[in-house]
């Protein structure tokens, strides 16, 4: 996921969850405790939906496009924890968001439901705290240029002993059989007409030419 994807997800969830942006930080970072409320986000179990995907942009030149889905934990510490991602998860389906999402290349299909993990504090203070996962889908775009053909060159040579002619002669022992039977005995029609005489028309090969045989 991109830094503009992550700016993006993040400027959405402290928008749905009524925080200022300071107060919606990126989990595992070597900062202060932050005085609640405040929420944490973080990324994990990235992997491939299914193959790349090809898109000329140029003459050899392309996008390779994966299709890409991870999880977005969000844990929030305050008041009403619970409650708050709740309204959170239902804020994300609403259409202005939806359509953000969808500009933003980035789109959040599905939502856990929320777990309340409120407790005691270093075992003196109660702290209301809750986490929901997020399933996040987007695209991962990188640009590559393999390259392209732009001529070929095929070379190969005729045997010069081959013929450039070749005749195959008609065998004149072979004769199509022109269908008029016995010549002495030829049969008549209805009527007692004789029959017209068949097609004596004799068709063979003449002449083949063969121009190259390659090897």
């Amino acid at each position: 996921m991109t830094r503009e994807q992550m700016d993006f997800l993040h400027g959405i969830i402290a928008e749905l969850l009524a925080l200022p942006g300071k107060r919606v930080v990126w989990a595992q970072q070597n900062m202060p405790r932050l005085c609640r409320p405040f929420a944490t986000l973080q990324l994990f179990g990235e992997r491939y939906e299914k193959s790349e995907e090809l898109r000329p942009i140029g003459p050899g030149q392309y996008k390779v496009v994966v299709p890409m889905t991870c999880t977005l934990s969000v844990q929030y510490f305050g008041a009403d924890a619970a409650s708050h991602l709740e309204a959170m998860a239902t804020g994300l389906s609403r259409p202005t968001i939806v359509d953000r999402c969808f500009a933003a290349k980035v789109a959040v299909y599905d939502a856990e439901g929320t777990t309340d993990l409120s407790g005691l504090l270093e075992g003196q203070t109660w702290e209301e705290r809750a986490a929901v996962d997020l399933h996040v889908r987007y695209n991962s775009e990188v640009d590559d240029t393999p390259g392209y053909i732009e001529s070929v060159v095929i070379e190969a040579d005729i045997e010069k002993h081959l013929p450039q002619d070749t005749v195959i002669e008609p065998n004149p022992d072979e004769r199509p059989e022109t269908g008029t039977g016995d010549g002495e005995g030829a049969s008549s029609g209805s009527g007692g007409e004789p029959s017209s005489p068949a097609d004596e028309t004799e068709y063979y090969i003449d002449t083949v030419k063969v121009d190259g045989i390659f090897d």
